[in-house]
């Protein structure tokens, strides 16, 4: 019969050969603090840090489509005003294979082509138990955007880039052919690389499986993204984006032999900074929808498989496959299309260049967004009536656009290889699809009571005394009223990352 003092030595040997606790990857944790056997001082482990350089390579390609009308047969323009909506509308299509019946149709624009590589360190702390202290600091070493025609497209018959031909024979109408970006049968392309804006946060399990065997691994954590980098703009190559970003994540896994499923749910909250092209434009306005970024919320549902695994040793070998759904709601963002415009050739250009007459009416389009007007003192100062206009001032469009709300479907497959308790090295590869969605949807904007308006109503006045009120800043009728909206369609996203980690 073995004696305490046996039982005791038992208890510490098998201690100091123990590491720390495994869980999957979606769950794990730096811990630190650790008394597995809550008895003896030698099996204490008082510290545990990750070093995590993490390689990210994302790959994006999508068609940009814009909306424009169409009707099955001429005779379907009747009466008097025919004439003039085929002349007004260079847009129409006259095609029975495309539309039975009159309708709004997608037309063919743009491919967009992005490459992102990013070098993201990882700092993790555990600071007692399964309570773990994360700092991360990306680095973009290129963020890519390339832009050409759509196949089956060229100036011909481009509502985006048209040729000078077509922008001088339609100049006189009132619906006019603009030029928003330049495009051309070889590939534009915007450069930009820095630092990101880095992320600092805390991470609980209060319940771990391998602690405690008749409970699930739970994990909650919260992370705060701040907007330290220089903001992306027109004219600069920076990568930040102006956000404030709240994310929390609660996650769970549970092990059964040699399979580990997990589940977890992310929301993610951001919150314009005081710099970011994302604000509200005009405080004494009530017609502007959407002030901020779209928020995001993700579902992952996966499993990880473990062939092999050595707890006393730290050695592990998995792969595990995943699948994760998400929810992108309605916002002001940047879209695909950001690069492109925020560096378009108008940008710059006085009234009386864009106007009728004027020596770039093909820049036209980028006076019909009160935003755009001149900043006074450092402050948007939207001009809602061009009328009214002082002087003659120049126009400029910060590519920010108002997005609809999408879904998200993503899978991915991964490997983790732990040779030793003190290195890790982890690799994985999925595909992000994007469901299709205008990414220029801007309201008209918002009616007021009729006690605050000056000339009671039930619509939006984009036009009189009303419309400094109500007609929404950062609408702009070119792009964002119904018929002449961009869409993204067929976006995609392969990712490819590689991670290896020292532990100590």
């Amino acid at each position: 019969m073995l004696s305490r003092h046996h039982i005791l030595s038992i208890l510490v040997i098998t201690s100091m050969l123990s590491t720390p606790a495994f869980a999957a990857e979606f769950t794990d944790l730096a811990d630190a603090a650790d008394d597995f056997d809550d008895l003896v001082d030698e099996t204490f482990d008082g510290f545990d840090f990750i070093l995590e350089p993490n390689l990210i390579a994302e790959f994006g390609s999508a068609v940009v489509t814009r909306e424009g009308v169409c009707v099955p047969s001429a005779s379907d323009l009747v009466g008097a005003a025919a004439t003039d909506f085929e002349a007004n509308n260079p847009r129409l299509s006259i095609d029975p294979e495309r539309c039975a019946e009159p309708q709004i149709i997608d037309n063919l624009e743009t491919q967009v082509d992005s490459t992102k590589l990013t070098l993201d360190f990882a700092l993790k702390f555990g600071l007692y138990k399964d309570l773990q202290f994360q700092i991360r600091v990306p680095y973009v070493l290129i963020d890519s955007h390339k832009y050409r025609y759509a196949d089956g497209v060229d100036e011909a018959n481009s509502s985006i880039a048209p040729s000078s031909a077509r922008i001088s024979a339609d100049s006189s109408a009132n619906f006019s052919t603009y030029k928003f970006f330049d495009l051309s049968s070889t590939t534009t392309e915007y450069k930009r690389s820095g630092f990101s804006d880095p992320t600092i946060g805390l991470a609980w399990a209060p319940f771990n499986d391998e602690r405690d065997d008749t409970k699930a691994t739970l994990l909650i954590g919260m992370d705060y993204r701040m907007p330290i980098s220089p903001v992306r703009r027109a004219g600069n190559d920076s990568v930040g984006e102006g956000m404030h970003e709240l994310h929390w994540k609660v996650a769970s896994s549970k092990k059964f032999d040699w399979i580990e499923p997990y589940f977890g749910l992310q929301y993610y909250l951001p919150l314009a900074a005081t710099d970011s092209p994302i604000l509200d434009v005009d405080p004494a306005n009530s017609g502007q929808v959407f002030k901020q970024a779209p928020q995001r919320g993700d579902i992952t549902i996966g499993t990880e498989f473990i062939p092999f695994e050595e707890p006393l040793k730290g050695i592990k070998y998995t792969f595990d496959v995943q699948f994760r759904f998400g929810y992108t709601s309605d916002g002001r963002d940047y879209s695909p299309l950001f690069d492109a415009f925020a560096n378009n050739s108008c940008n710059g250009k006085r009234l009386s260049e864009v106007q009728a007459g004027g020596a770039s009416p093909e820049c036209g389009w980028i006076a019909q967004q009160p935003s755009n007007a001149p900043l006074r003192g450092g402050k948007p100062n939207p001009l809602y009536d061009l009328s009214n206009a002082q002087s003659d001032p120049s126009f400029n469009f910060d590519g920010i656009t108002t997005t609809e709300s999408y879904g998200s479907f993503a899978g991915k497959i991964g490997f983790t290889a732990q040779p030793s308790k003190y290195f890790q090295l982890r690799g994985g590869v999925s595909l992000t699809h994007h469901q299709d969605h205008f990414i220029t949807n801007a309201r008209t904007g918002k009616d007021l009571d009729n006690n605050l308006e000056e000339s009671p109503d039930s619509t939006v006045d984009l036009s009189g005394a009303d419309a400094e009120k109500e007609k929404n800043p950062v609408f702009n009728p070119t792009y964002d009223g119904n018929g002449s909206r961009f869409r993204v369609q067929s976006f995609n996203v392969w990712t490819a990352s590689v991670s290896a980690a020292l532990k100590f």
